[in-house]
């Protein structure tokens, strides 16, 4: 919830000045600012802006008010249908609401679904850093081990900052019998956070590892 949340705030400005005339663009952004007030609401103004012609934006602030009611299954499908549909949006924008799809698929705690959708976005922005992690998020959880650790270490390649990036290629790595790569991702990731309690625990179980053998 908190990745869709900081994702919707990121990227209201950009997309409000995509969303058309200048009446539409005020209507959009008014629609994204009521979510963090009254989402209840904002979903009820983009279904009425839906039904008296809204494109895409409208849909887009009726999918987040759904990810703030917790309707987090139903919006990610909306969010991937609208960035799908949204043809005269640009890129940027349609991999954002990949983005966001994935974010919401994974807390409606599909992860499947989640990686298909910010693959899909890395189609519209390959260099982003933020959905190839998503990817490998999404595929920590489902215990792919090997398409975790590639979807890692594409968005490390991209940005080296992401302590989370260093801790999933970790896991990856342990899991996958490579111990001493995976003692080298901790450290970077422990580098960038040191009170990462998560990243401590995982230290412990590849030292534990490389004590026995494996």
């Amino acid at each position: 919830m908190s990745a869709t949340a900081l994702a919707s705030a990121l990227a209201a400005p950009v997309l409000a000045q995509e969303a058309g005339a200048s009446f539409e663009q005020a209507q959009y952004e008014a629609c994204l600012s009521l979510i963090n007030q009254d989402p209840e609401m904002a979903y009820e103004e983009g279904l009425a802006w839906r039904a008296q012609g809204g494109s895409w934006p409208a849909m887009h602030c009726i999918a987040l008010s759904q990810v703030a009611l917790g309707q987090y299954g139903i919006a990610a499908r909306r969010l991937e249908s609208n960035a799908e549909g949204a043809v005269v949006a640009t890129d940027e924008t349609r991999a954002i609401m990949f983005g966001q799809a994935g974010d919401a698929w994974l807390a409606a705690n599909e992860p499947a679904n989640a990686q298909r959708a910010f693959r899909r976005g890395r189609d519209f922005a390959s260099a982003d850093a933020g959905l190839a992690l998503g990817v490998a998020e999404a595929a920590a959880l489902q215990e792919n081990w090997s398409a975790a650790e590639n979807a890692a270490s594409e968005a490390l390649d991209l940005d080296p900052t992401l302590v989370r990036g260093w801790q999933i290629r970790a896991q990856a790595r342990l899991e996958l019998g490579n111990l001493d790569g995976a003692a080298a991702d901790i450290a970077e990731a422990l580098a960038g956070n040191d009170e990462n309690i998560d990243a401590l625990v995982l230290r412990g179980r590849i030292a534990e590892a490389r004590r026995t053998g494996g």
